[in-house]
């Protein structure tokens, strides 16, 4: 067959080339036929595609492979997970992201139940104070830029920037999420199990709240000793070079410093009813005994000598990373500025507090005064003027009377 097609067809082609370059008619026993014109594009495709096969490779051939990749990660990305660009800038904080897991996916998911619970009470017709609304979504926003924005990312990486995250984690995210009343919201929304029905999720709620070990942690000398024994018990032992060095170190500790804080604000300026429930003077004596600690705390980390984690923070090997204990005294000045903050920020909220209670109570007052046609009141006066006519009595000489 291919022999058939040479004989046939490679000498008409010749003939009809000369024959259309001098004008002339091509050969009548040449002329062109749909078959042999099928073969001759095919067989100048396959001598095209050949060709620029063929170029390729030589192309390729000549061209220099290109370098290997390092098979060995860097220190940093042996110890933390990742490594860094350079120093921390405000570029690379505000814009700088690396989503944490757990604590990002935590705080969307609570702004996502929160904002979930406010619909089906306003869908209810209930409802429900937008400051409330408003201090929950910025705690879990907080919550969010804190672990996943530049400073999540270089917290494991420098002590000061481990500093920011805690004072954070322990002071201003508790605050504003104990402000949005999240275990009010949750009683409101959820529904009541039947007489008959086996308990809910506002049955297990309630039971929590009233459960031992819930009066045990929110006494108030128990709140406040693991609130502040974080700060002292993690960073002037030996525990703090222990845990920093690992992933599952730097979760314990964001835990405790979320929980502890969220607990103690809980106590001192949370909306939602407590187990131990403590007058407005006492919460505003707790805070002043306990907000001090943290700036007596921040005095220390600025006095000492000994660098915490050294081994670990030189293990990194950031160039642009060497005074370490520059960067613990940065961090120990931190803490101590830190604590100022959250104290305008209690002390605002427990006056605020306190005048709303007040006022509770005199509407109260007032209610039952309408109820029973100011009897208490009638009761007290007649009580003044039965002592102003005692007092007169005794005065003219006569005590019978």
């Amino acid at each position: 067959m291919a022999g058939w097609w040479w004989r046939s067809s490679l000498p008409c082609a010749c003939w009809e080339s000369s024959a259309g370059a001098s004008g002339g008619w091509p050969s009548p026993g040449c002329r062109p036929t749909p078959a042999r014109r099928a073969l001759t594009r095919l067989a100048l495709s396959e001598a095209t595609i050949f060709g620029l096969t063929f170029g390729i490779a030589v192309g390729l051939g000549r061209t220099a492979p290109p370098p290997p990749p390092n098979p060995l990660p860097s220190i940093a990305e042996a110890e933390i997970g990742y490594d860094f660009d350079g120093p921390p800038t405000v570029a690379r904080i505000l814009f700088d992201w690396r989503f944490d897991l757990i604590f990002g996916t935590a705080a969307i998911v609570f702004a996502a139940l929160y904002a979930a619970a406010v619909l089906r009470l306003r869908r209810r017709g209930d409802r429900w104070p937008p400051g409330r609304t408003t201090a929950w979504l910025l705690g879990c926003l907080t919550l969010l830029f804190v672990t996943s924005s530049g400073v999540g990312r270089y917290m494991p990486a420098m002590f000061s920037m481990h500093m920011i995250a805690h004072m954070a984690l322990s002071m201003l995210v508790p605050i504003l999420l104990v402000l949005g009343a999240p275990v009010s919201l949750a009683l409101r929304a959820l529904p009541a199990a039947g007489r008959d029905d086996p308990p809910g999720m506002r049955e297990w709620l309630l039971a929590a709240l009233h459960s031992r070990y819930s009066r045990f942690v929110t006494n108030p000398v128990v709140a406040t000793v693991l609130f502040v024994a974080g700060f002292y018990g993690l960073y002037l032992s030996s525990l703090f070079d222990t845990a920093v060095s690992s992933h599952a170190g730097h979760l314990a500790m964001n835990m405790h410093f979320l929980i502890s804080g969220y607990v103690f604000y809980w106590i001192v300026i949370g909306v939602d009813p407590t187990p131990r429930p403590i007058p407005p003077v006492a919460k505003v004596g707790v805070v002043f005994a306990s907000l001090p600690l943290h700036a007596f705390f921040g005095v220390v980390m600025m006095e000492t000598r000994r660098v915490l984690g050294a081994s670990y923070y030189r293990s990194l090997g950031f160039g642009w990373h060497t005074d370490l204990l520059g960067d613990q005294r940065l961090g120990g000045g931190i803490a101590w500025a830190a604590g100022e903050i959250p104290l305008v920020i209690v002390m605002l909220a427990l006056l605020v507090q306190w005048a709303r209670s007040d006022e509770r109570t005199a509407r109260r007052l007032d209610r039952a005064a309408d109820r029973d046609d100011d009897a208490q009141l009638a009761a007290y006066n007649a009580m003044l003027s039965q002592l102003g006519r005692r007092d007169a009595a005794a005065a003219d000489g006569d005590p019978e009377s």
